[in-house]
């Protein structure tokens, strides 16, 4: 594939100029050919084989973007435009140079004679098996459209969670870091030039000033090693904690067990977990295969651990509430609404129903606790500062002590 500019006339005489992907330049001409744009000029960017390669790396489309393709691919198929014109109009209004390079693909393999899901599935470095597998059950179905409008529906919602959780850890996470701005700036510039300061005048230095300035002169001095080990550090507990399948899974189990934030990190979890079930068995996936494409989602690694312990437990013959029960994770309310759901033959409405409640308690949570951190935030950051301006200005009163003896 190769990214080209083009300059073309409409049918009313107008220049157009634009860039698309495509596999090649025939193929180029022959899609701006049934848009009514004559040819003037094509010209193939080398550069976009560094996009190319920076686009097969990246593991996945935000749930975003996921979520605006689905929405305008199932409205232009419930407008009647047949697939491939579907993807190439997407294709072409999209400035997202990675979505419309997946698309041109995609829309390549489907003119080969390849199925939409199979297409996508050549493509599973940017799409996710839960999301081509909702897409493959639409077409068993025959209904492509309303999979892709369900689909928008379930990555509106993740996305609506994920927004919520980023608003609420944004406004601490700035004010942190500009704590620790001001304090590396007092400790590296403003703190020697007291130092010296002192020093001149020979003044006697309380102890809590002493151990400030011996604060600055480690970090002066050895800065460059503290930096270093840092980096080394967190390179280290990223390889052992977030890359290792068991690190993983122990690091995730005590967030959980943390007072108050472990319990609401849960339902999280939960929400994303029982939403996308509702979804996978509303598109009628098997629930083994459903569990299986689940246990991903929820973002935390002892709810995927229970995912694949529910899966098997259902193979092996168990219902799905005795299944979740032999999990000892999942809480009383989603095994009551699977229950319900199963003897009902309800199930992926009440899970959906059970998605909401959570998402519904950690949306107050965190309206809660942005409220209150704010003032606590700033409280104890300002006590922390107020500590260091105490301790370079309370040597002030023993220097004009020996500035007025000296007189």
């Amino acid at each position: 594939m190769a990214h080209y500019n083009y300059v073309a006339k409409d049918s009313a005489g107008k220049t157009v100029k634009g860039k698309e992907f495509a596999m090649s330049e025939r193929e180029l001409v022959m899609r701006l050919a049934r848009k009514s744009l004559t040819i003037i000029s094509i010209k193939r960017v080398e550069e976009s084989d560094v996009l190319m390669r920076f686009m097969h790396r990246k593991k996945s489309l935000s749930v975003f973007d996921q979520m605006i393709f689905c929405r305008q691919l199932s409205t232009l198929l419930k407008g009647g435009v047949p697939l491939v014109k579907g993807l190439e109009i997407i294709s072409s209004e999209t400035e997202n140079l990675t979505i419309q390079a997946a698309i041109t693909e995609v829309s390549h393999y489907i003119r080969q004679g390849d199925s939409f899901s199979s297409s996508l599935k050549k493509m599973s470095h940017l799409f996710s098996p839960l999301f081509i597998a909702i897409i493959e059950a639409g077409e068993k179905v025959g209904a492509l459209d309303t999979m892709l409008e369900r689909l928008a529906k379930y990555l509106s919602a993740q996305d609506r969670l994920a927004k919520k959780i980023i608003a609420a850890i944004s406004y601490p996470s700035a004010v942190l870091a500009f704590f620790l701005f001001a304090i590396g700036i007092m400790t590296l510039f403003l703190v020697p030039k007291f130092k010296s300061m002192y020093a001149s005048f020979h003044a006697t230095l309380p102890p809590f000033t002493l151990f400030v300035f011996g604060i600055s002169d480690f970090l002066l001095r050895y800065i460059v090693y503290v930096v270093a080990g840092t980096v080394v550090l967190v390179l280290y507990i990223n390889k052992i904690v977030f890359k290792s399948q068991r690190g993983r899974y122990l690091f995730d189990a005590f967030i959980l067990k943390i007072p108050l934030f472990g319990p609401i990190m849960k339902k999280a979890a939960l929400s994303k977990f029982t939403r996308t079930m509702a979804t996978l068995l509303e598109q009628g996936i098997a629930v083994p295969l459903s569990l299986e494409l689940v246990k991903k989602t929820a973002g935390n690694a002892v709810i995927e651990a229970a995912s694949v312990k529910a899966a098997k437990s259902i193979m092996d013959g168990d219902k799905i509430p005795d299944a979740f029960r032999k999990t000892e994770i999942f809480p009383p309310l989603v095994i009551q609404m699977a229950t319900i759901g199963t003897e009902s033959g309800n199930l992926p409405e009440l899970l959906d129903k059970t998605s909401d409640f959570f998402e519904e308690e950690v949306d107050v949570f965190l309206g809660i606790m942005s409220s209150l951190i704010e003032p606590v935030l700033i409280i104890v950051l300002g006590f922390i500062l107020s500590i260091f301006i105490i301790a370079l200005y309370l040597p002030i009163f023993k220097l004009s002590q020996a500035v007025g003896s000296g007189l």
